[in-house]
Formats: structure tokens, sequence, C-alpha cells
């Protein structure tokens, strides 16, 4: 249950601010008010749920001060882990970046011509390229931050795809990303990664406005 409830809301298919009833989450899920309270407390932990006195629970909502400051972190652990996986990795390491970009060159972006946010093939093809390009760090502890960091930045991709249009060479920004770091161009591949990440940021709140956004979500519960 916890990680149904964590892939809506990372998903977007679960809004930003929406309520969510213990009884009816019961009933959804076929499971205890206890399983219930202890899959939200656990989303709690990790940021994407918020609770209240009254132990009423909502789904955290968006906003430009958290996206900053998710961006900022990124920046600083991504950067250290393509660095290091740079000076680190090997040939299989090497493999595993063409091929994921490979896969993610050839994923559709969305499910049909209507859709208004990135499929959910492209988003995995997405999350494995980029984790493909640190792979090779060497710090199971700097990985495992980092996860969790991008995780919690899916909601905000989700948004910037809303707005992405002509603006954006998604794909060329990954290519470059990756010609720099097979080339071993430790300074330029940090560099690359860097505007990657800040761009969604500069894109959501161009958009969106500060400090908090309200969005139109697609397919909210």
């Amino acid at each position: 249950m916890t990680a149904q409830l964590r892939g809506d809301i990372l998903r977007c298919q679960l809004a930003p601010g929406a309520r969510l009833r213990t009884m009816a989450l019961c009933k959804e899920f076929g499971v205890s008010l206890a399983v219930v309270r202890e899959a939200l407390s656990k989303l709690t932990a990790e940021g994407l749920v918020t609770a209240d006195p009254q132990r009423s629970f909502c789904v955290t909502p968006v906003s430009i001060g958290e996206l900053e400051d998710l961006t900022w972190i990124r920046i600083q652990l991504d950067g250290l882990a393509l660095r290091e996986a740079i000076a680190r990795g090997d040939v299989d390491w090497e493999t595993s970046i063409v091929a994921a970009f490979h896969r993610l060159s050839r994923t559709p972006h969305f499910s049909d011509a209507t859709a208004r946010t990135k499929s959910e093939d492209w988003a995995q093809a997405h999350a494995a390229f980029h984790l493909a390009l640190i792979s090779a760090c060497g710090s199971p502890s700097l990985l495992q931050l980092r996860e969790g960091l991008f995780a919690r930045s899916e909601r905000y991709r989700r948004l910037s795809g809303l707005v992405e249009g002509p603006r954006r060479d998604v794909e060329g920004e990954h290519r470059a990303i990756m010609d720099a770091t097979l080339g071993r161009n430790a300074p330029l591949a940090v560099e690359l990664l860097d505007r990657h990440l800040q761009l969604t940021t500069d894109l959501v709140r161009a958009t969106f406005g500060e400090p908090d956004l309200q969005v139109d979500l697609p397919r909210p519960r």
C-alpha cells in the first residue's frame, strides 16, 4: 500500500494538497486502519504527506521554495556523484550509460497524442539514465541520499512537463551530458547537469509563479 500511495503522489495522480481520508483508503486498499496509518506515517517521514494535530492527512503541497531547495541540494549531490563516477567508472559503466540513453531516446515522451504529462515508460527510462550516469561513484550512501531527493523531485518534473513545449530540447540536454561524461570531461559534464536540473525549476517558476503552485494537474483522485 505504501508503495502504491507513494507512486500516486509522485505521479501527481493524488494532487498536491489533496486530503487523504483514512477510512476511504481502508476501503480502497482492503486493509485495516492500522495499516493505513502506518503507510501515511512513512510517507509523512519522507515529506510526501503532511499531518495536522487532528491526525488528518493530506498530500504535501508543492511550492517554489521546496523546489528551489530540492534543486540546490540535488545539484550538489549529483555533481559530486558524477565527478566521482567519471573518475572511477570503467567500460561497463560507460556501456550502461549508452544503453540507458538509447532506451530513453527511443521511448515516446507521451502515452498518446492528448497526454499532458510524460508517460510512465519515459519516466522510468529517464530515472534509469540519470542513475546510470552516477552509478560508479563508489558511495552507496550518496546514491541512497540522492535517490530520495530524485523521487521527491518527481512531482516537479511532472509540472515542468506541462510547460516544456518547444522551449526545451530534453533529449539534446541528455545527449550533451552523456557525451561530456563519456569523454571524461568532469567540469563540463557537471556544468551541463547543473543547467539541466536548474532549467526545470526555472520553467516551473516562470509558468506557475510563487510562492505556492496552483496547478490544474491531470487525473487528481
